[in-house]
Order: structure tokens, then C-alpha cells, then sequence
């Protein structure tokens, strides 16, 4: 916990909810438990659902890396082509996903913007 409050990181009032010990908000913006890692604030289903998808793409992704990586160092080299087309789709997947959530962002950004210039 040290460590991460030297580096800059903010204690949140949020706890872990494998550990019970606070999370931490980085510089990046990533939560993190000090003893897990990486987690994610989740205040609605449908984010639930968002976290889900990513890590179900990332294992996908990895996963046919590690095949076509298998593949190439066979005899049949051209057994990597089917790994290689799962992995553009993840990524056409995460990239489309990726612009959408931009999308959303600068929406968003552009809405408090507009809100506290009326305020003033």
C-alpha cells in the first residue's frame, strides 16, 4: 500500500471485494487492490456485462496466439491461418468496442461541459 500512495496512487473508499482491503486509483485511472491487482468498480449490469466480454475477447486473443504460435513451429504452417483470422476478429471486435466506448466518453464529456458553462 505504500508503494502505491508514493507512486501517486489515491486510496478510495471502495474495498476489494475478494480481500476487504481498499482499492487504489492510479494515475492511468486503473483500480487496483493492493494484494489482487487489477479490479473493476462495476455500479450497474451492464457494465458487468462490458468486463465480461473484454476478458472473454482477451482470452480468446490469447489463446489463438498460443495455437498459431504451435502452428508455426509445425510441420503444417498452414494450420496457422484459421488462429490468425480468430485473432483479426478479436481485434476487429476490441477496436470497434474500443470506438464505441470513445464515442460514449466524448459524449459525456461534451454534456458536463455544456452543463457547467450554463451554470455559470
Amino acid at each position: 500500500m505504500a508503494r502505491l500512495i508514493a507512486e501517486g496512487a489515491s486510496m478510495l473508499s471502495e474495498t476489494c471485494p475478494i480481500c476487504g482491503l481498499p482499492l487504489f486509483k492510479l494515475k492511468t485511472g486503473e483500480t487496483v487492490c493492493p494484494a489482487h491487482g487489477r479490479v473493476w468498480i462495476v455500479t450497474s449490469e451492464a457494465e458487468a456485462e462490458e468486463i465480461e466480454v473484454d476478458y472473454v475477447l482477451r482470452r480468446i486473443e490469447y489463446y489463438a496466439i498460443k495455437r498459431a504460435y504451435e502452428a508455426l513451429n509445425s510441420n503444417e504452417p498452414s494450420e496457422i491461418i484459421p488462429w490468425l483470422n480468430i485473432i483479426e476478429v478479436a481485434e476487429r471486435i476490441k477496436n470497434l468496442r474500443d470506438n464505441r466506448l470513445k464515442t460514449k466518453m466524448e459524449t459525456v464529456e461534451k454534456s458536463e461541459v455544456s452543463k457547467s458553462k450554463s451554470e455559470k
